[in-house]
This record gives C-alpha cells, sequence and structure tokens, in this order.
C-alpha cells in the first residue's frame, strides 16, 4: 500500500511536469490537443486519491502497531474490512479501535496496547461518538459483557472504566434509537449479565442526564420483574451508583416514578446493604436546595423536600409495622438527610400540630433574614421514630448533631444581631425555643436525654454519648458560613471534626460537673449565645476593654499588660471569638488548676457577674425557653 501510494505520487509529479511541455510542443506543429485532457484527469484522479490510500494504510498501521501488536500473516498482508472503513468515516484510529474491540469482544482477552490507545482517548468527543457509532449498541453491549465477565482481571477492570468512560463522553451526541438498542434484544438468558454490564459502564463515565435517565428506567423495569425468591440481582447496585454521580438523573429517577421510594425503602434489599442506594437518595434529596418554581411547576429545590418529607414518611411506616422488615440502607444515610433538613426538623418540633406528612413547607423563618428554600414537612413522632432506630449507629448520630450544632449557631449569631442593632432579644429567644425542642428530640432518639444517675451507658449510649462531649469541646469551631441549608459534603466535613475528636485524647468532660446529656446541651447553647454576642460587640469593644467585656475582668491582669498573654484568656487574637472548650483546655499541664484555667476563667466572666446586663437580660430567658423546648424529653 505504501509502495504504490508513492509510486502513484511520483506519476502525478511527473505529469505535472510533462503535461505542460507535451502541449507546447504539439501546440507549436499546430496539433490536436484535446487527448491531453485524460492526463490532467488522471493527475486529479491521483491526486484525491491518494490522501485516501494513505488513511488506508493509516488504518491498517494503526491497527497492526499503535493498536495492537502485529499478526503474522503470510506475506505480512493483512485484511482489511472495506464495510468498516466505510463505516469508521475513513478515520484511522476508529477503523482500528473497533476491529481489535471486536477481537477482544469474541475471544475475551485484552490487549494490553489496545487497552492503552483507548484510554488516551475516553475524553475526546469527536473519536468516542464515532466509535460508538460504528461499533453499535449491541456489540458495545457484548464487549462490556465480556469484560465484566472477566472478575480479577485487572486488564478486564480497566477495559470497563475505559468504556464506560467513552460511552459516557459520547452519550449526548448519540441518538435515541441507538440509547434504545443499548437494552433491546438481549441474548436470552443472559439479561442479568448484560443488564449488569450496561450498568457497570455507566457507573463509569459522565453521561448526559437524559441518556443516563432513560437508560436507567429501562435497567429498573427489567429489575422489577419477578425473581426466584431469596434472590436478588446485582444490577442495581451499579446503577445506583451511576445516578449518585448525577444528582438531577436521580433526582428524576426517583421523584419521576410514585412508586420509586417505596420499592426501594421496602420491597427490595440490595447485595450491598443499601450504601449504593443511599447516596443515590442522598444526592436526589440534598444537591438543590432552593425556593423556586410552585407546587404546579415544582422546581428541583422543591423536588428535593418532597422526596425527603415521603423518604422519612417511609422510614417511619416501615419501623411502625414492626415485622422482620430490615432496614434497606445504611444509617448514615438516614443521618445525611436528616442533617440535611436540619431546620425543618427545628421548626415541627416546637409547633404544636403536626403537619400533614407527605408534603412541602412553604413558610420562612421569621427570625432568619432572606426566604427559606422548600421545606420537607415532618411528623414529629415519625422523625423520633426514624431517628431512633438510625441513632444505634453513631455515624448517623454525628451528622445529625453537626448540623444541630451549626444551625443553632447560625440562628443565635442572627439573634445577636438583632439585639446589637437595638432591636431587643425577641428573635434570639424565640430562636432557643425551637434549638431546644430539636435537641431535645436529637438527644432523646440517641439514647441520652433521660439516663438516669449511677445508670451505666449501653455500647450506643456510650458512643453518642462522646460525641456529644466532643461536640460541646469543639462546637465553636463549626464555620458560621454563609447561606443555609447546607448539604451531606458540609455536614460530613463538620462531623468528622466531632468524630475525630471523640475518637482522640480530648477531655471527656469539657466542665468538671457538666457530664449529662442536658447539662452538655445547655451549656454548648450557651457557648453558642456567648459566641454570637461577642461577635456582634453586644458585650462592648475589646481595646479599650468595655466595663462587661471578658478582657476587663481577667483575673491577674495589670495595667499596661496585653490580654492575649494572660494565661485566663478566652478569647482569640481579635478579641471578639470565644475560644472552643478543646482549646481552653491546657492539655500540657501537669496539674487540673492549669489544666482548667481558661475554662474556669470563662465560667467566672458569664456567670458570675463580670459580663454583666447583657448576659443577665438574656440568660433566664434563654435557659428558660430552652427548658421548656426540651421538657418533653429531658430529665
Amino acid at each position: 500500500m505504501d509502495d504504490f501510494e508513492r509510486g502513484l505520487g511520483r506519476a502525478q509529479d511527473a505529469l505535472g511536469r510533462n503535461e505542460p511541455q507535451i502541449r507546447r510542443a504539439l501546440q507549436q506543429f499546430d496539433l490536436d490537443t484535446s487527448g491531453l485532457s485524460v492526463l490532467r484527469e488522471m493527475q486529479s484522479w491521483i491526486g484525491t486519491s491518494r490522501p485516501d490510500l494513505r488513511r488506508r494504510s493509516d488504518a491498517i498501521r494503526a491497527e497492526r502497531t499503535e493498536w495492537g501488536a502485529s499478526s503474522t500473516v503470510p506475506g505480512g498482508l493483512a485484511a482489511f474490512d472495506e464495510a468498516l472503513y466505510g463505516k469508521a468515516a475513513h478515520d484511522p484510529d476508529v477503523y482500528a479501535a473497533v476491529a481489535r474491540l471486536a477481537g477482544t469482544a469474541e475471544s475475551g482477552e485484552v490487549d494490553g496496547k489496545t487497552l492503552a490507545e483507548l484510554e488516551k482517548r475516553t475524553g475526546n468527543v469527536t473519536f468516542a461518538t464515532a466509535l460508538m457509532n460504528t461499533m453499535g449498541a449491541a456489540t458495545f453491549r457484548a464487549l462490556m459483557t465480556a469484560a465484566v465477565g472477566r472478575k480479577g482481571d485487572k486488564k478486564a477492570e480497566r477495559l470497563q472504566a475505559a468504556l464506560g468512560k467513552t460511552l459516557g463522553t459520547a452519550s449526548s451526541r448519540l441518538s435515541a434509537a441507538w440509547r434504545d438498542k443499548l437494552t433491546s434484544d438481549l441474548t436470552s438468558g443472559w439479561e442479568e449479565r448484560e443488564y449488569r454490564a450496561i450498568a457497570v459502564a455507566l457507573k463509569n463515565g459522565t453521561f448526559n442526564t437524559a441518556f443516563l435517565l432513560a437508560v436507567a428506567k429501562k435497567i429498573d423495569a427489567w429489575d422489577r420483574t419477578p425473581y426466584p425468591p431469596g434472590t436478588n440481582s446485582l444490577v442495581m447496585v451499579p446503577l445506583m451508583e451511576a445516578l449518585a454521580r448525577d444528582p438531577a438523573a436521580a433526582q428524576d429517577f426517583f421523584a419521576g416514578d410514585p412508586t420509586a421510594l417505596k420499592h426501594f425503602l421496602t420491597e427490595w434489599n440490595m447485595s450491598d446493604g443499601g450504601e449504593a442506594l443511599g447516596k443515590a437518595l442522598e444526592a436526589a434529596m440534598l444537591t438543590f436546595r432552593d425556593h423556586d418554581g410552585s407546587p404546579e411547576k415544582p422546581s428541583r429545590g422543591y423536588l428535593s423536600a418532597k422526596l425527603a418529607s415521603e423518604f422519612m414518611h417511609l422510614e417511619a411506616e416501615r419501623i411502625k409495622a414492626g415485622d422482620s422488615i430490615e432496614p434497606f440502607l445504611k444509617p448514615v444515610t438516614v443521618g445525611h438527610i436528616l442533617a440535611g433538613y436540619i431546620r425543618d426538623i427545628n421548626y415541627v418540633t416546637h409547633r404544636g400540630r403536626g403537619p400533614v406528612t407527605p408534603g412541602v413547607r412553604d413558610a420562612d423563618n421569621p427570625g432568619a433574614s432572606g426566604q427559606d428554600p422548600w421545606g420537607a414537612q415532618f411528623n414529629k413522632e415519625e422523625l423520633h421514630r426514624v431517628m431512633k432506630e438510625a441513632f444505634a449507629d453513631s455515624k448517623a448520630f454525628a451528622p445529625v448533631l453537626a448540623a444541630q450544632t451549626a444551625f443553632t449557631g447560625w440562628l443565635l449569631d442572627r439573634g445577636a444581631a438583632e439585639m446589637a442593632a437595638g432591636r431587643g432579644d425577641g428573635t434570639l429567644r424565640a430562636s432557643v425555643k425551637q434549638i431546644g425542642g430539636a435537641f431535645g428530640m436529637i438527644t432523646d432518639a440517641a439514647g441520652l436525654a433521660k439516663i438516669e444517675e449511677g445508670r451505666e451507658l449501653d455500647e450506643a449510649q456510650e458512643r453518642n454519648m462522646k460525641l456529644l462531649t466532643a461536640a460541646v469541646n469543639t462546637g465553636l469551631a463549626i464555620p458560621q458560613t454563609g447561606a443555609w441549608p447546607i448539604v451531606a459534603g458540609v455536614t460530613g466535613a463538620w462531623s468528622s471534626q466531632i468524630e475525630d475528636l471523640a475518637k482522640g485524647d480530648a477531655e471527656t468532660k469539657a466542665r468538671s460537673e457538666a457530664n449529662a446529656a442536658v447539662d452538655q446541651t445547655r451549656a454548648l447553647v450557651h457557648d453558642l449565645t456567648a459566641r454570637a454576642m461577642l461577635k456582634h460587640g453586644v458585650f462592648g469593644p475589646a481595646e479599650p476593654a468595655a466595663a462587661t467585656h471578658p478582657w476587663a475582668s481577667l483575673e491577674d491582669l495589670k495595667k499596661g499588660d496585653d490580654p492575649r498573654d494572660n494565661p485566663n484568656n478566652f478569647l482569640k487574637e481579635d478579641g471578639r471569638t470565644l475560644m472552643t472548650m478543646d482549646e481552653m483546655i491546657d492539655k500540657t499541664a501537669t496539674n487540673s488548676t492549669d489544666k482548667y484555667r481558661r475554662v474556669e476563667a470563662y465560667e467566672r466572666w458569664l456567670y458570675q457577674g463580670p459580663s454583666g446586663r447583657p448576659w443577665q437580660d438574656v440568660e433566664d430567658r434563654l435557659d428558660q425557653g430552652f427548658s421548656n423546648g426540651f421538657a418533653q424529653y429531658g430529665s
């Protein structure tokens, strides 16, 4: 092929040089030159044919060298597939890829060079689209099925990932007919293997949402067909992993089918214990939070809240049934979803009437600035039931506790801002009523609110108590930023702080006596309130220190001393930020006096008079609102 193309090139050059000379010679003798047009046509034909010959040569070379090791063929010749070359739009890499991959589908053997070349091009939209259209959906499915069938084969696993990524890259440009063919005419008796292969491809790529959703619905429809008792398919786990990577597709999958949530929460257990399902549900409920649209034209934020309300109701109904139905989800998933809707939990715990559930809440919190996102309507009794089951696992309790701490700080910050602006403490007191009820429900569900004196904690209570203590010690370190709501990723970071502190060598008691859950929680609310009031200057300026500011009453502070250097100082450099309990405790001290010096100085300032009227005006009202909210749960 190469020699032929080069020979044609020499002929083209010769014709180009000699035809004009022949024409001039004939014209000198006044002879007919019309016959010379064939030479020009031949030159033109060669010029247009040579590029395609080179592409054919490149296609053969790519298949035999770049995309795989050259096979031994008599005479060194290689068969050339004209039909495939036409389908590949004369693209050498597409031709070589399809030829090599078709061989892989037949033999099951994965060539290392083929795999490496494919991996280099998984993000190339033009190549990916041409490859999928040339290969066809049925061949792609067969190739994926063969790769998925080779368990433990590292090359086969790489091929699965590369094919999934390539399909994802091409998905926005593939026709509906191609997409439908992917899940049509499956091999009888091999349906589960082929559907699983498709699902594995979906979990490895980044897909066009419409493509992913359409294929997911087809797979789900098949998976719901009757199955032999006691068995479940392996198809839905990778499918849920795929949906978890596309929150819009996940939301449409669950919200678009009124039977979906019930099916997956109560009817069909998955082989991984619900881990992949949980991630898909979190993506569907926690990613989009807004107050756009209307119930008639719901936004994604509306659908998020609606799904969360339905989710909690179905979980509560499952628990209430009291039969042998085991939870189909990991408790941590329930914890993340509860954490994401912590403002709605706070709302429902202090209202008189239980809302109709499931449903979506529209009302804003008057104590917070701006418009709330659509809220999930929860029934108080159902909520408590779900929490109680989930909190047997501390990994579910930690994110909810972290979110409640952060939300408490956020609300109190706004109440303190109102006080600083001269608008009284009404907002602050109203917020604490909410906070008390929510903390009460959470700690009660964790088995901590009614612990009798002298009673030993069981294993779950012990873990949860450590987390609560850690929240008291580190709660002020949870950042108070920007707008609410929060999503799972944020609460995950916050709860990691609390979990790490609970695992480490941190103090088991932030204060010497306050080791009961109610007292710990009350202390945390006091800390958050004092922090908010200091931040907004309610206790006056730091420099020079107002009479009620902490730096005005530090023990052993002499005139001219910098309060920052005082061993009793419990504020950070700016004089407006309260240290966390963990920061106040001196872990290097060899005696308890020095160890708790800052803690005692803080409590002396806050509770024994130096904080003055700013704190005295709110403390009793805070405690009354907190106690009222906590009453039905606390001891």
